[in-house]
């Protein structure tokens, strides 16, 4: 289900419809030209563990439905309109997953246990965290504390643009 802070209203709980509110204008409008082209899709865990491989950024973020309007982390919300502005522009597909609400991502809570984080697996250690994945699923590329570091939005988008376009073919 797509959240809603308290007192807030919350999202079109089909997915097929965009929830862009809270998302600053530009992004929004970036969000719906991905969306329009089927480059945009939200996913829960269960729903990236179930993502067929394809070449595409899959961006994580902090909430429970892979909304790239909403989270509880201030980085991701940072990082996401430019997330978007980056696939945009790279004509990339754009796969958003939401690590959980807060208490399922935060290792002060019950985050330990989120398979995410898993050694096994992604072994991501924060969020937001940005992969570029290729045809045959492998990762190329990786971004995670220089997008959590970075304030700058303009130096963020140049980290991104640079980081992917080194590692495609």
């Amino acid at each position: 289900a797509i959240w809603a802070p308290a007192g807030e209203v919350a999202c079109p709980l089909d997915r097929r419809q965009l929830c862009t509110r809270g998302m600053p204008d530009e992004a929004a409008r970036l969000a719906r030209v991905l969306q329009e082209k089927g480059h945009l899709t939200s996913v829960d865990i269960p729903g990236y563990q179930q993502t067929a491989p394809a070449k595409r950024l899959v961006a994580f973020t902090g909430n429970s439905d892979g909304s790239p309007a909403a989270s509880w982390c201030p980085d991701c919300n940072r990082a996401m309109p430019v997330i978007l502005e980056s696939a945009a522009s790279l004509d990339l597909p754009l796969l958003v997953v939401g690590v959980g609400e807060r208490d399922d991502w935060k290792l002060d809570a019950r985050g330990s246990e989120n398979p995410l984080r898993a050694k096994d697996g992604l072994a991501l250690t924060g969020v937001p965290t940005l992969l570029l994945i290729g045809d045959g699923g492998a990762e190329l590329a990786r971004l995670g504390p220089e997008l959590e570091d970075e304030q700058d939005v303009a130096a963020m988008r140049a980290t991104i643009d640079a980081k992917v376009r080194a590692a495609l073919p």
